[in-house]
Parts: C-alpha cells; sequence; structure tokens
C-alpha cells in the first residue's frame, strides 16, 4: 500500500520547493494533518486500470481495461473496502467509459482497429442492471476519450485515428502527417439506446495546430453550456467544440515552456538547473468553475527532452492564467517522487487532470504519469491555484475521478493494475 501523503506548506507560484522537518515549540498548536488521507489500494480482478467513471450516486465504480477487453465493476458503497462485483467483456480494447445521469447505462469507448491503415472503433452500451452489452454503436475510426455532457443528452468522443510510431514522417519517427483524420465523434443520447445517433464534428484545418490535416485528438470534456474542450496533443493545441450545432467555435496553439530550472539529465542526480524549451503538448483537460481550461502537459511527439513537465490554467481564447512552471517538478522532488531516470525524456509526464468540488472547496489534481503521484491543489484563485499535497498512488496513473458521495479521489495506476482511494477529511 503507497505511503500516506505529506502536506506541503507552499503556495504557487514559487521559484523552489522545499520540506524539511521542523520541531514544533511548547505549546505551539500541532501542524495540520494532511486533508486527503488514502483508505485503500484496491487490486483490479483483470491485469490493467486505466480509465475511471462512477454511477451518479457514487456506489459503482468502473475501469477500462484494455489488456483483457474487459470493462471492470467495483463496489464503492464502503470505500474503505473496495469489491470486485463482475466485468463486462467488449469486442476490442476498451480507452474510456463514462455512465449516462440517471445511471441505467455505461458508455464504453472501444478500439477495435487492425492496423494504423484502417482505424475503427465502437461505442459499447452496457447495461448496469444485467453487467451486458445491450447495443454497440459504429464511431467511425479509433476512439481515445470519452465525455458526457453536464445536462446528459450528448456524450462526445476524440476519435484520435493515431499515428504509427514506427512510421518515419519528414525524418521524424511517429511523425505527423498520418492519415486518416481524427475527428470528434457527437452521440445524441435522447431515448432509449436504440434510438441513439452519432454526428461526425471534422477537426482539420484548425488554427494553432502544428499539422492541421492530421488533428489527433486525445482527450475531451464537456462545460455546462455544451462546449467541448478537445487536445489535439501532438499538434500542441486545444480545439473548442459547441455540441449543440456541431460546430468549431475556437481552437488555439497551447504555447511553449521556457524554462532555465529543469532537469534534463538522466544522471541520478536531481537538479533543476538546465535550460528547457519544448511545446506543453496537453494530454488531459478539465473545464474550471470559471470557465477556464486546465491542462496536464505531458508531452508526445517532439523532440527529447520534450513535454510540457507541468500544467496550466488557459483562458478559452487560449491566454495562459496560470503556470506550474518549475514548481510541479520540484514538489515531487521534495516528496521524494520525482523520476530522474526520465529527466533526459519527458520528466514527471503529467498526464491526468480533475477538477471537483468536495466540500465547498474546489480542488485540481494533476496526476504524474512517471512519478507515481497526484498533485493536488486549492483552485479558488485560477490565477494562483495553492498546492496541498502530493498524494502517493500506484504506479503509473492514468486516470484521475473525484467521487461526490464520500469525498473521494482515486486513481487507475496502469502499470501495477491497481486503485488507489483517498477520502477527504473535513476540515
Amino acid at each position: 500500500m503507497p505511503s500516506r501523503a505529506r502536506l506541503l506548506s507552499c503556495t504557487f507560484p514559487a521559484a523552489a520547493l522545499v520540506l524539511a522537518a521542523t520541531v514544533a515549540p511548547a505549546g505551539a498548536e500541532p501542524a495540520p494533518a494532511p486533508a486527503f488521507a488514502e483508505l485503500a489500494t484496491f487490486e483490479v480482478s483483470g491485469e490493467v486500470a486505466e480509465i475511471l467513471a462512477v454511477t451518479p450516486d457514487g456506489r459503482t465504480l468502473l475501469y477500462t481495461d484494455s489488456a483483457t477487453g474487459e470493462v471492470g465493476l467495483v463496489d464503492l458503497t464502503r470505500p474503505a473496502a473496495p469489491r470486485a462485483i463482475g466485468s463486462v467483456p467488449v469486442d476490442g480494447e476498451p480507452t474510456s467509459v463514462t455512465v449516462t445521469r440517471d445511471g441505467r447505462h455505461a458508455l464504453a469507448v472501444v478500439d477495435t482497429s487492425t492496423s494504423f491503415d484502417a482505424p475503427s472503433g465502437e461505442l459499447a452500451v452496457i447495461d448496469l442492471r444485467t453487467h451486458a452489452v445491450v447495443r454497440t454503436i459504429d464511431l467511425g475510426g479509433q476512439p481515445d476519450s470519452i465525455a458526457l455532457a453536464p445536462h446528459g443528452a450528448v456524450a462526445a468522443v476524440a476519435i484520435e485515428n493515431q499515428r504509427d510510431e514506427d512510421v518515419e514522417v519528414g525524418g521524424v519517427e511517429g511523425g505527423l502527417p498520418q492519415a486518416p483524420a481524427g475527428f470528434l465523434a457527437v452521440v445524441d443520447l435522447k431515448g432509449a439506446p436504440e434510438r441513439w445517433t452519432v454526428d461526425r464534428v471534422e477537426l482539420t484545418g484548425l488554427d494553432g495546430a502544428l499539422h492541421p490535416e492530421d488533428p489527433e485528438p486525445e482527450y475531451v470534456d464537456i462545460d455546462r453550456r455544451g462546449v467541448a474542450a478537445v487536445t489535439l496533443q501532438e499538434n500542441n493545441a486545444v480545439a473548442l467544440v459547441d455540441l449543440r450545432t456541431r460546430t468549431v467555435v475556437g481552437s488555439f496553439s497551447a504555447g511553449t515552456v521556457t524554462r532555465a530550472d529543469a532537469d534534463t539529465s538522466d544522471d541520478g542526480t536531481i537538479a533543476f538547473d538546465d535550460q528547457f524549451e519544448a511545446p506543453r503538448e496537453p494530454d488531459a483537460i478539465q473545464w474550471t468553475p470559471e470557465g477556464n481550461l486546465l491542462t496536464a502537459d505531458e508531452g508526445d511527439l517532439a523532440a527529447e527532452p520534450s513535454g510540457g513537465r507541468g500544467w496550466t490554467v488557459f483562458s478559452p481564447e487560449g491566454d495562459v492564467v496560470a503556470a506550474s512552471g518549475a514548481a510541479a517538478e520540484q514538489a515531487l522532488a521534495a516528496a521524494g517522487r520525482y523520476p530522474d531516470g526520465r529527466s533526459d525524456d519527458k520528466g514527471a509526464e503529467f498526464e491526468g487532470a480533475e477538477v471537483a468540488a468536495l466540500y465547498g472547496t474546489t480542488y485540481a489534481f494533476i496526476g504524474s504519469e512517471r512519478g507515481d503521484a497526484v498533485l493536488v491543489y486549492d483552485l479558488a484563485d485560477e490565477s494562483a491555484p495553492e498546492l496541498l499535497q502530493v498524494l502517493p498512488t500506484g504506479v503509473a496513473p492514468e486516470g484521475l475521478l473525484a467521487v461526490t458521495r464520500g469525498h473521494l479521489l482515486l486513481t487507475s495506476n496502469e502499470d501495477d493494475g491497481t486503485i488507489s482511494v483517498f477520502q477527504l477529511a473535513r476540515r
């Protein structure tokens, strides 16, 4: 089981972050305990756990397992003692999952591709009472991420049609463009599942994309107005799609990070004193309460060492509202979680993101795939998020999910097939 998280007493931004053991003077109040405490580490019944979803009542957890081709189900009634309650096989590799607002159906997007030249995928509609697939809907390409609109009437699917990393394009291994182009699939969920239909929104030719003919959409989130924010990771861009009109209403480049305080050497020494410049290449994206966009800047295609190595809050127009700079990786280092062996590649690889309100406070959670940890921020001031904790997780956290019932944070840890469960204590 991962060790208990430690509280980081600093406020972002900061030039450096240091954890020091101190002795409180006589009569002083004791230091506050960590706000999020570890409840459980649950080992899934299959092989891996990648993306998480939960039923509206917060009692049933779902996770995708691409290795076994299943969607797993977990009883979360007692968060300290999660219990496997079955799995649903799908015809391919599930890449993401969500649940309808009425809790009747899970929507799993499944990669059925047999080649990069002919990508394919489908939406598997799972009846959560019988744990059976009751319908499959052709998506017309290889899906990566699915999100349900807050009003529940539509879902959006990022159809990546991912690149072949072994193909050389323009002298770059795995480079772009590589046909066919990806797009956004919009699923109309009105009525019974047999009536659901799919529309297609093209994402080619957008401003800000490095390779406009090959958008490579990666991750999607939807705000209360019905606008989908889609990361075009390898294109270092973000697209905005109005799901009511099925039209692109904006796009922007995620820009470049330029720093003099990075660690880019795999030398057994953690020292944040190297020059560094790279595109952010955002992976996960989340709308914030103020209508901004928070991205986990993992990197993917740029020359090594690459990746944004942190996170960013953008306005919908693409202006930077806040950026982690070196502070995110320094926080990992202070907590003993910085992966120096990845310094010459993409560093800590901040991949997952979640924004949620628990006990009346809005939190931002940023997952470090290589640091095996989640950074927890108070997002009350979106221009200056406050770092609260670094939570050690299982190996390679992929999915992050906040659950209102029980005030929980869960991570699905891809490399060791576990789910970490944390609970927020009332302050």
